[in-house]
């Protein structure tokens, strides 16, 4: 019963996005999107074969870029993002948004880690309205949604306390984000993986993000997955523990 009103709010929602991220550029115009219904995951062959090294013999480890080249290539259209480390690592959402963005994709970020960092790093002003205004009828969804200011990514705040992942505004968001955007990322605070659950389908994968110098924080986690039976990992390099060597591919010169 609540399909055609998540369809209706995700082809309203689709009309915000295009105003906001505007047309897609023109290297990606002629974009063939697969049927989600044709792959729905992240094939180890997606992965280029000049990634970084793995935390596991048989993981993959990648950066944003290589990343959203393989979503290119397959049919995913949401990413939970965890991270390895619980510093600049938790901003792994933040960087890998910005460079789908610019890849011609329109994404959504959702931050239900219910901290600041994410709203400090996309510039998105002290009390803006998030998932907990929504949650209270204090704001309709699309005053929740915001656009981070250094990028053409969109993104909807926890403000408050970190909403549960399973209740059923979230499931809303979601499901109308779904509808309107080519991919939707969600930030979970490692902590709470209990709840990954009711973020996952055959269309969702898991992306653990960290820094290289870290690599106990990426095995970490990962074991903890596993342990709940969540085998299938991406690893995510994030941009900022790349400066020291060279150029982050997904930061401006």
């Amino acid at each position: 019963m609540m399909g055609p009103g998540i369809h209706a709010l995700g082809a309203s929602l689709g009309d915000f996005v295009a105003r906001g991220l505007g047309r897609p550029s023109a290297r990606f115009a002629n974009r063939t999107v697969p049927s989600r219904t044709a792959r729905a995951a992240l094939m180890p062959h997606d992965i280029p074969a000049d990634a970084p090294a793995a935390p596991r013999h048989g993981d993959e480890v990648v950066t944003s870029r290589e990343l959203v080249m393989a979503l290119h290539r397959s049919a995913i259209g949401r990413l939970v993002m965890l991270s390895a480390d619980g510093g600049e690592g938790g901003l792994g959402g933040v960087e890998l948004g910005r460079a789908i963005a610019r890849a011609g994709m329109s994404c959504i970020l959702i931050d239900l880690t219910g901290e600041e960092r994410i709203a400090a790093e996309t510039g998105i002003a002290p009390g803006s309205p998030g998932l907990h205004e929504f949650a209270e009828n204090l704001a309709p969804l699309g005053e929740i949604i915001h656009r981070d200011s250094r990028g053409a990514c969109h993104v909807v705040l926890a403000t408050g306390a970190a909403p549960q992942p399973d209740s059923p505004d979230v499931t809303l968001v979601l499901a109308a984000c779904a509808e309107a955007y080519d991919c939707t990322i969600v930030a979970l605070d490692a902590r709470r993986m209990d709840s990954l659950p009711s973020l996952l389908d055959e269309e969702t994968a898991i992306v653990v993000a960290g820094q290289a110098a870290t690599p106990d924080g990426y095995a970490t986690v990962a074991g903890e997955l596993r342990s709940l039976g969540v085998d299938d990992l991406i690893f995510m390099q994030c941009a900022a523990t790349r400066r020291a060597g060279r150029r982050a591919p997904d930061q401006p010169d």
